[in-house]
């Protein structure tokens, strides 16, 4: 589900692929979902605003989900790295895991 020359999806591609994607969601049964980028965000959680967004956990179908950067974004703007760490880490402590020798 993924447009040509890898552009942003409009609406209604999005929408397309989206009872797909719920019903991977379902057979799944993730603890946590992390959102890769602001397509995602938009078009599962109805929100705008990955960078002020990013790290902060919500809800999408019953499960924990948590924003953060995409990877294309951090290769283009290495300074947000520490940021998609911290993202991380988070998901980490969902699962009772931390990073040895980091405190987040």
């Amino acid at each position: 589900c993924r447009p040509p020359n890898n552009r942003n999806p409009e609406d209604p591609e999005a929408q397309a692929c989206l009872p797909y994607l719920r019903r991977q969601i379902e057979l799944i049964k993730p603890k946590v979902l992390v959102l890769l980028g602001a397509v995602p965000l938009l078009h599962l959680l109805g929100k705008k605003g990955i960078t002020r967004l990013h790290g902060e956990w919500s809800e999408y179908m019953g499960i924990k989900t948590l924003p953060t950067f995409h990877p294309a974004y951090l290769l283009r703007s290495p300074s947000e790295k520490k940021h998609a760490w911290a993202d991380l880490q988070k998901v980490m402590q969902v699962f009772g895991k931390t990073h040895p020798g980091r405190n987040g």
